[in-house]
Formats: structure tokens, sequence, C-alpha cells
């Protein structure tokens, strides 16, 4: 796969080509200027599979002139030999970016938004290969109409580019009897060739009424960003948490409860997980691994206060309850507990991640509205491996259900009953909820039923010498 990374941050660029080479991708070229991509790409007719666009490439000291930026990818699009080129754009935007609903509209479906969807080269190189799906990129048609734009995104273009092969154009050059001249504004009037590529110098202006407000800019940060570090989370993604080491979990059952979006209810259905590990006997932690302070809430409710207790845990209803604290230690829980439960919510900007991907039982809370369903396209890239994820449904029954699992295809889905009250476990999410835990719940059964028998032996075996002794000095 040939591609051309095309960013003002050369070092981010080069540090980026040699992660691509491990995934057997070749960077042509890398453009670090709009100006540079016209005349780059024309050099790479029909060999270009893929642009790598960061919206930083137009940039000119503080000024990123994104009219400029969005006018160029349109015209690339519309040149017919690169209308197959597929693009991927970081951007350094939001959803809701004018920019982006621009790129949408040109038929631009891979986004990769800081702090959106996971980043790595291997997701990188996969867009190339297979675009992300229209459901997903539609969130990026939406604009933020507080965002200062320069036009209406209903008019066209403001820009024309057009390409000029550099090879083809200098064989016309050398066969044509004439020279192509144009008026150098020399002193002695003389004129020279003209070079396939000084069209660019000859980009006219866009006629454009200037608005009242001035055109969108990043930020002005006093420091230089065109040398930001190399070790960018565009690339390496940080250490996720600092809570635990990455040791396998031994002897606790670890459940991650996560969710495709928030406020589908990943609160609620992990109360109620735990609630029904502690209504079967098990000593269970339920860990809020979410920065929502739902627990100091309700831990406040709890003991009839108005203000937010400071203790990091506290025990209600059977269950041990662990706030989200930034110094949290969840090795330490690991030990104590026969299940625990992490509360983990919307993972999309989620510091757990690596916990959920090593949980032993994945949740994922969804919904089963089928306008809806790219929340869990977009959960899928957010997530190591696929494979063992759970679905489940609040306030839904088996056909929705059903019907979401036909559609997933190798994932199982099981609806939840509606309930107001997450410490109260219904029969029908009992019944789910023994479905789900059943292996660990008979391995546990099994332990005890164990134990057990080891003492009665050793009971049995009391009783046989005692009664053995009596019968010698009877």
């Amino acid at each position: 796969m040939n591609l051309i990374i095309a960013t003002s941050n050369t070092d981010f660029a080069k540090s980026l080509r040699e992660k691509l080479k491990e995934v057997d991708c070749n960077v042509l070229d890398i453009v670090s200027s709009v100006e540079d991509l016209i005349s780059t790409i024309s050099e790479y007719p029909g060999k270009i599979d893929g642009i790598l666009l960061k919206t930083d490439l137009a940039k000119k000291n503080n000024d990123y002139r994104l009219e400029v930026l969005s006018d160029v990818v349109l015209s690339i699009r519309q040149t017919p030999e690169f209308e197959n080129v597929v693009f991927t754009v970081l951007s350094d935007y939001p959803k809701g970016h004018p920019l982006l609903a621009e790129f949408l509209n040109m038929g631009i479906y891979n986004f990769f938004a800081r702090n959106g969807i996971k980043f790595t080269v291997q997701n990188l190189k996969d867009s190339f290969i297979k675009p992300m799906s229209f459901s997903i990129a539609l969130e990026y048609g939406t604009v933020n109409k507080e965002i200062p734009w320069r036009r209406d995104l209903t008019k066209p273009q403001t820009l024309e580019v057009k390409f000029v092969n550099p090879e083809a154009e200098a064989q016309k050059l050398e066969q044509s009897t004439g020279d192509i001249a144009i008026n150098d504004n020399s002193d002695n009037g003389s004129e020279s060739k003209k070079n396939p590529m000084d069209f660019l110098s000859k980009i006219p202006k866009p006629n454009i009424p200037k608005p009242n407000i001035s055109l969108p800019k990043m930020p002005v940060h006093e420091k230089d960003t065109t040398n930001e570090s190399i070790d960018d989370e565009w690339i390496f993604e940080k250490n996720e948490n600092s809570f635990t080491n990455k040791m396998p979990v031994v002897g606790t059952v670890l459940i991650g409860v996560a969710a495709v979006q928030k406020h589908l209810g990943a609160t609620n259905t992990a109360i109620n997980i735990a609630k029904f590990l502690s209504k079967a006997g098990h000593n269970v932690a339920l860990v809020e691994a979410n920065k929502n302070m739902d627990f100091d809430r309700i831990h406040s409710l709890i003991e009839g206060e108005t203000i937010t207790l400071s203790e990091k845990e506290f025990n209600f209803q059977g269950i041990t309850h662990i706030k989200y604290r930034d110094d949290m230690d969840l090795s330490g829980v690991y030990t104590k507990f026969q299940f625990v439960v992490l509360d983990i919510g919307d993972i999309r900007n989620s510091q757990f991640k690596a916990e959920f991907n090593r949980s032993h039982i994945k949740c994922v809370v969804a919904t089963a509205d089928e306008w809806k369903y790219h929340w869990i396209e977009e959960f899928l890239l957010n997530v190591d491996s696929t494979e063992d994820l759970v679905f489940l449904v609040p306030s839904s029954d088996f056909k929705s259900a059903n019907d979401l699992e036909s559609r997933l295809k190798k994932h199982l889905v099981y609806p939840l009953e509606k309930h107001s009250n997450p410490y109260e476990v219904p029969e029908e999410s009992g019944e789910v909820f023994k479905q789900l835990l059943k292996l660990y719940l008979k391995n546990h059964e099994l332990r005890l039923k164990g134990k057990h028998l080891l003492l009665t032996a050793l009971l049995g075996a009391l009783i046989s010498a005692i009664g053995f002794t009596f019968f010698i000095f009877k």
C-alpha cells in the first residue's frame, strides 16, 4: 500500500512513516504544506492508494488557512486521476467543526479526532483498506453553528486547482514547435519557458465576501507547536491508567461493564450485576471506573448528607462500593474479592480500557435502536478484541435483542428488564446474569463443595480415630 503523509509536523510524519513500515505500508512522500501536496501527488499518478491528511497542513505561522485546505482537497477529489485515492483525516478539531463537515460532503469517511476513536497504526492501515461506515462518519457532518466559518456549506468551492502531470507536460513542451511563454515582469521584458507546476503560483484568490468575523484559527500558544514531540497520542497510546499493574488477575473474576454511548445505563447495569452476586452469597466489589463521581452522590444519599463524603469506599446492600479517585490502586482490590465489577461507562475516553480488555467477562450496554447502530460500530473500533463481548440491552424485549444479535452475527445479546431501582434484581434479569456468569458461578460452587467434602472427610476420620481409640482401651 502506497501512502502520502501530509502534515506540517515533519517530526511526527517521519516517526509515523517508521511505524507504517512495520505494517507493510510504503510512504511515497511526506508533504509539509498544502502547496506541496498539489505538486507531490502530481508526481505519482496512478500510484497513490491513500493520503493521510492532518488538519494542520495549511498552517502558516498561527493561521491554519482551513478554507484553502478544504478547497484544495475538494479539487483533488474532483480530479479523475485521484478519484480512487482514499483520504484519512487526523483532525485537531472535534466533531461539529465545519471543516470536517465539508470533508464528509466530499465523500471522505475516515476521521480520527483527538480523544475520539482509538488511534493505532493498525487502525490507520485498516482505514485505507476498508473505510469507516457512513453511519459512523455521519456524526462529523453535524455542524456546530457557534464555530465561525467563511461560507454556507451548501455553496460551491471557491478555489479551483488544475493538476498537471509533469512528465506528460514536459513531453508536450519538447514536441511543441514554439515555447510557451509567460511574462516574468523583469526589467528587460524577456519571456521564459513555463514550468509545468507554475500554476501553483497562479491560483486566483477566492472571491468570497468578507464576513464580519475572522477566519477560524487555532488558539495561539506561546510555545512552538511545529516541533511537537513525536511521542504523540496519535501514534503511541499513553498508559491508560496507573491504577494497577498488567499482571493477570488470578483468583478473582473481573467483570467489565462498558457502554457504547453515555447515559445508556452502564452504572445501573453494573450495580444490578453486583447485587445479583451479593445476593447469591459472593464477596463482591463494585468499582467506579469512571470520573462521573456517581458513587459519591449515592453515598451521600444513603447517609442523608448534603455534602460529598470523603471516604473512598462504603458498604451498601452487601456490596463494597469503591469510588473513583486519581490515586486508586485496583491491584489491592483484586486480591480481596471473589468478584470485581468495573463500572466503566463510556469507553471512548476511558482510562480503564486496558482493564476492560483483560476482564473475564466483557459486558457492553447498548441500545437496539436501528438508527443508533453506529454507536456499536464505533465501540467495536475502541476495543482490542471483539470476540468475547456480550451485549446487554436495558429496557428491551427479546425480539429487539434477537434482531440486534442477528445483525451483530457473532455476539450474544441479552435484554434486561426495565426497573427503577438498580439494587433490586428483576427475575428476568437474574436469569440473564445466571446465564452470563454460569461458568464462574459453577467454579465457585465447586470450590465450596470441595471445601465441604474435605471438612466432612476430616470429621469422619476424626470420629473413626476416636472410635478406634475407645475400642482399644475398652
